[in-house]
C-alpha cells in the first residue's frame, strides 16, 4: 500500500485487533498524519474512533478525514510524535516530585475532560503506554480503540491486566473503573521517581506522600471507596500543587529565621562568659565550628545545594556531639548552648528523614531537649521554647501536649510585641499544613483578640493569607 487518496504512506507504526496504524504524508502541504486502517470484514473497532469525533481537547488527537475503499475504512487523524509516558519515566526523566505532580495533574485533567462529557466517555485502557510525551513536554492521550460512551455493565471484559479495575474483568464499564486505572498509573509513576539529595528532598517527600495517598484511594479495590470520577482526582492534584510553593517558601524562611535567631543570641552569651579552662575552650571551639557549619547549611538551603547540605549536616552532628561529651566540665550557659545546637540538628535531620517514623523519632528527641531547656529558662526564652515544643508536638501527632503548651503561652504576657510576632509565624507555618488548617484559623482568631494585635503587621499579613485561601 503506497497511497490512500491524497495521502502517501510512509511507514507502519502499529497493529492490533482492530486494525493497523500508519504514518502518512499529505505532499501538498508537507504535513504528516496518522492513519488507522479498519477492515470492513471485522465487526467493531470503530467505537473508539467514533468517540474521538465529538471531542475537542488539545491533548486528544482529532480525526480530520475518513476515506474508504472496497475492503477498508481509513481514519486520518493527528500524528503525535514523542515517547510514551512509560518510556519517559523509565528513562529517569521525572526528576522531582514537583515535576511528577505536574504530570499527574495533566493526565488526570485529560481523563476528567472525558468523564465530564454527557454521557461520560469511559476510556477503559488508562496506562502509561497510552500517554505520549511530545518534544515540547506536553502530554497526549492516544489509542481510543476500546473507549465507550456511557457507563455500562454488560461489555466484553477488555483492558490491560494490572491496570484494569477488578470489576472491569466482569464487563463493568464505569468512571470508577477508569479512576482505578488512573490511580495505578499515578502510583507507577511515583514508584519510578528517584529523589535527589538535599533540601529539595524534604519537600519532594511531602509531595510524594500526598500523591501516593491520592493514588492509593483511587486504586482501592472497592469502587465505592474510590474518587467518584477523574475530576475529583484532578481537583486533589490541583490542591496539592497550589500549596506546594507557598509551603516550600514558608518552611525555608522559618528554618533560616530559626538559625539566625538561635545562633546569634546564644553565641553572644557564650563568648561573653568564656573562661580559660581547657575543657570549656574545647567546647567553645566545637561550637564555633558548628556555628560556621550552620551558616553554610543556611546558605545551602537557600541555594538548594542538596549534596552540600547532606555533607555539612553530618559534620554538624559530629561537632555538636563532641561538644556535648565535654559539657560536664563547663558552666551552665555553655551546656545549654550545646542543647540548643542539638535541637537545631534534630530538627534539620528530621526534615530530611526518609520516613515519617524516622522524622518523628528525631523530632521527639528535639522535644525532649526543648523541655530540658524550659526547666531553667528565663521569661524571655520560655515563651519561644513553649512555641517550639508545641509545634514539634503537633507534627508528631501529640495534639494534647501541643494544645497545653500553646494555652500556657497565651496565658503569659501576651501583650509583648515580640511574642505576638513569634506566635503569628508559628500559625503561618501551620496554615500550609492541610491537616491542621482549621486549628490554624482558630488560633489566629485567639491572637486577634490580644490587645494591640491588630496593629501588628504580621497578624494583618497572615489574616489576609487565610482570607485568600478561604476565598
Amino acid at each position: 500500500m503506497d497511497k490512500i487518496g491524497k495521502y502517501r504512506v510512509l511507514k507502519k507504526i502499529g497493529s492490533g485487533g482492530t486494525g493497523s496504524v500508519y504514518v502518512v504524508l499529505d505532499d501538498r502541504i508537507g504535513k504528516k498524519w496518522a492513519m488507522k486502517e479498519l477492515p470492513k470484514s471485522k465487526k467493531g473497532g470503530r467505537d473508539g474512533l467514533f468517540v474521538l469525533k465529538g471531542l475537542d481537547h488539545p491533548s486528544i488527537p482529532r480525526i480530520v478525514e475518513e476515506l474508504e475503499d472496497e475492503y477498508c475504512v481509513y481514519e486520518i487523524m493527528d500524528y503525535i510524535e514523542g515517547v510514551t509516558l512509560a518510556e519517559y519515566a523509565g528513562a529517569g526523566r521525572i526528576r522531582s516530585a514537583e515535576q511528577l505532580l505536574a504530570i499527574c495533574t495533566e493526565i488526570s485533567g485529560i481523563i476528567a475532560y472525558l468523564h465530564s462529557q454527557e454521557p461520560p466517555i469511559i476510556f477503559r485502557d488508562i496506562k502509561p503506554d497510552n500517554f505520549i510525551v511530545t518534544g515540547d513536554g506536553n502530554i497526549k492521550l492516544v489509542d481510543f480503540d476500546i473507549a465507550l460512551v456511557g457507563e455500562q455493565t454488560d461489555n466484553m471484559p477488555l483492558g490491560t491486566r494490572g491496570y484494569a479495575a477488578p470489576e472491569q474483568h466482569f464487563g463493568i464499564c464505569s468512571m470508577a473503573a477508569d479512576v482505578y486505572s488512573l490511580g495505578v498509573t499515578i502510583g507507577e509513576l511515583a514508584h519510578k521517581l528517584r529523589l535527589a539529595p538535599g533540601i529539595s528532598r524534604v519537600f519532594d517527600k511531602r509531595i510524594l506522600m500526598k500523591i501516593r495517598r491520592v493514588s492509593g484511594k483511587a486504586a482501592g479495590k472497592d469502587p465505592v471507596s474510590r474518587y467518584s470520577d477523574a475530576g475529583a482526582v484532578w481537583e486533589e492534584m490541583v490542591r496539592i500543587r497550589r500549596t506546594y510553593r507557598a509551603e516550600r517558601a514558608a518552611a525555608i524562611a522559618g528554618t533560616v529565621l530559626l538559625l539566625l535567631t538561635v545562633l546569634t543570641a546564644s553565641l553572644r552569651g557564650i563568648y561573653r562568659d568564656a573562661v580559660k579552662s581547657d575543657a570549656r575552650n574545647r567546647v567553645l571551639t566545637y561550637l564555633e565550628s558548628s556555628r560556621k557549619t550552620a551558616d553554610r547549611i543556611m546558605c545551602e538551603l537557600a541555594e538548594d545545594r542538596g549534596a552540600d547540605v547532606d555533607e555539612d549536616l553530618a559534620g554538624f552532628y559530629k561537632e555538636v556531639m563532641k561538644a556535648g561529651s565535654l559539657t560536664k566540665y563547663t558552666d551552665t550557659g555553655t551546656a545549654r548552648e550545646v542543647i540548643r545546637q542539638r535541637i537545631l540538628y534534630y530538627e534539620l535531620a528530621g526534615s530530611l528523614a526518609d520516613s515519617e517514623d524516622e522524622r518523628d523519632q528525631l523530632y521527639r528527641k528535639a522535644i525532649a531537649e526543648v523541655l530540658t531547656l524550659m526547666e531553667n529558662a528565663g521569661d524571655e526564652e520560655l515563651g519561644f521554647l513553649r512555641l517550639k515544643a508545641a509545634d514539634l508536638s503537633r507534627i508528631v501527632g501529640d495534639t494534647g501536649s501541643a494544645e497545653r503548651l500553646l494555652s500556657e503561652f497565651i496565658r503569659e504576657d501576651s501583650s509583648d510585641e515580640e511574642k505576638i510576632s513569634a506566635w503569628v509565624k508559628v500559625i503561618a507555618m501551620r496554615l500550609y499544613d492541610e491537616r491542621n488548617s482549621d486549628t490554624a484559623k482558630q488560633a489566629l482568631q485567639e491572637v486577634l483578640k490580644i490587645d494591640g494585635a491588630l496593629e501588628n503587621e504580621l497578624v494583618i499579613k497572615y489574616k489576609e493569607i487565610i482570607e485568600s485561601v478561604e476565598g
